[in-house]
């Protein structure tokens, strides 16, 4: 089968190759999956650039759907044409965090696309009890595929968030993540305000389109409309650019009491005023990959049709384009790409 192989450490986008593999055999507890799409993700760029640990050599991707080819013996509730997503992280099993679902917390941990061959390829395998159905509305189609991110984002506003109707949300950037966070913060009944910088005037032309009640593209603009909005500061801040000046902005923004979650990832250590933070008792969380909570609440907002997700689809690519594809994402155009095997 064709699979994308990141071969070892140092050697950059020069060290990923398009290869033959023989056709994996599933266990007795996995199934067989034939890939539809996998997304490109930024952890993916990390790994490429090893800047984010993995065991190479490895066959990337970990935001896929695919339909299941044969299952093992032991796999219950699947089978045969299921179109299936999958929760890329698997734990140990018996430690504290493993027992409460929270697999990525697992100090053994063993991702799919990270430490696992992953879904850039025509046929990738993961653990029956970590593999969902897709509900009927969404078969056929390769949208299923933004899962992973999408749980992410649920794991950082449902899970980790205390958004009540008629709070006030800011978004800080209009990225994928942020126009997901955007749609799931309206869900729980908040305004939302997004904002970004002048070159995010598309995407912040988007976040309306796909519900947002305000978009601000500078900070003197966004800080009036906050103060227009609300009397004390905005309830909740969901950070989703990973730059540090949003962040720091956020302390400023968020009412007393209010709450900041990080879900964009910095990359590098940020200069913040805890002062602030402690003057104004801001509380502080993050949310970092998903927990099995997050894949149940998943297919709950999935049921409901509530996303828009086809919109942050850039463009699909066949898989030998992969270094087009690659590119496009380093240079941050448009959203999410796929890669069709």
């Amino acid at each position: 089968m064709k699979a994308l192989v990141k071969q070892g450490h140092g050697l950059g986008m020069e060290g990923v190759v398009l290869a033959d593999l023989p056709k994996p055999v599933p266990k007795e507890n996995e199934v067989l999956i034939k890939v539809m799409a996998c997304g490109i993700c930024g952890t993916d760029l990390h790994i490429i650039a090893d800047e984010y640990a993995h065991t190479p050599p490895i066959v990337l991707g970990h935001e896929f759907t695919g339909v299941i080819e044969a299952c093992g013996g032991a796999v219950k509730g699947l089978e045969t044409g299921d179109q299936v997503i999958v929760n890329n992280i698997n734990g140990c099993g018996s430690c504290h965090y493993c027992r409460q679902g929270d697999y990525q917390m697992c100090l053994e941990k063993a991702s799919i696309g990270i430490n696992l061959n992953g879904g850039m390829a025509e046929y990738v395998t993961a653990p029956g009890d970590h593999v969902f159905k897709v509900p009927d509305a969404m078969k056929g189609s390769d949208i299923p595929a933004l899962s992973e991110p999408v749980a992410c984002c649920v794991r950082a506003v449902i899970d980790h968030t205390d958004i009540k109707p008629g709070d006030t949300v800011l978004v800080t950037g209009p990225g994928a993540i942020g126009q997901i966070c955007a749609q799931l913060a309206k869900l729980c009944g908040a305004y939302v305000i997004v904002s970004g910088t002048k070159v995010d005037e598309a995407r912040l032309e988007l976040a309306k389109r796909l519900g947002a009640d305000a978009t601000a593209s500078d900070a003197a603009r966004l800080a009036e409309m906050v103060r227009q909005r609300t009397e004390y500061g905005v309830d909740v801040v969901l950070e989703c650019s990973g730059a540090a000046p949003a962040l720091n902005q956020a302390f400023e923004l968020v009412r007393k009491e209010g709450q900041v979650t990080q879900v964009g990832v910095f990359g590098k250590p940020v200069m913040v005023d805890l002062d602030k933070m402690w003057k104004k008792e801001i509380r502080y969380r993050s949310g970092f990959a998903t927990g099995a909570s997050s894949w149940e609440k998943l297919q709950k907002i999935y049921a409901m049709n509530a996303l828009n997700l086809e919109a942050l689809i850039s463009t699909r690519m066949p898989l030998e384009n992969y270094k087009e594809a690659f590119a496009m994402v380093e240079r941050k155009e448009g959203y999410k790409v796929f890669l069709v095997p």
